[in-house]
């Protein structure tokens, strides 16, 4: 396994484990303000509850395959059940890795591409979408990880690799 393997493996696993984790939580857990003021990250929502974190967690794979794609991007009103964003999880995850490990495997890694969903029209360097993607989706686990902490979920760690290289590929250390 490489290291792009192994960084969207993580990404999803830790993904996983938030969502099951938040399906633990009630409504009134996942939709009250948990950010106490601070500002949010960039690219992210400014509605500061759970469940609008882990819909920006899912988004963000929807919106830039649909970019890559020339689909339209994903629409307001999304479902944001756990369910819901169990499913859209695992639907973009499935897209997404497919289209980073097809750039890796052509070695695609600076090739431009133009997203024409944005207005206006935008291009990027896959390689600079990949560690856009990977990068802001660390910073909204590790936010979703201190919030849940907020509502008592004490069990997710702080999202290191090296927690699921030894929990998945059963390394000892």
């Amino acid at each position: 396994m490489d290291l792009i393997d192994r960084m969207l493996e993580h990404d999803l696993w830790l993904s996983r484990r938030i969502l099951d984790r938040a399906a633990t939580l009630s409504d009134e857990d996942l939709d009250r303000n948990v950010r106490g003021g601070r500002e949010p990250q960039p690219f992210e929502s400014e509605e500061p509850t759970i469940r609008s974190m882990l819909d920006r967690l899912v988004f963000t794979r929807e919106v830039w395959t649909a970019g890559i794609a020339g689909r339209p991007d994903p629409l307001p009103g999304r479902d944001t059940s756990i369910e819901g964003l169990r499913r859209r999880l695992e639907d973009s995850a499935v897209e997404f890795t497919d289209v980073v490990r097809g750039i890796r495997d052509r070695g695609e890694w600076d090739t431009a591409f133009v997203n024409a969903l944005r207005n206006p029209p935008q291009s990027f360097t896959f390689g600079g979408m990949v560690l856009h993607v990977l990068t802001f989706q660390a910073c909204r686990r590790g936010e979703l990880i201190q919030a849940m902490g907020e509502v008592g979920v004490h069990d997710l760690g702080y999202g290191d690799p090296i927690e699921w290289e030894r929990a998945v590929l059963d390394h000892s250390a």
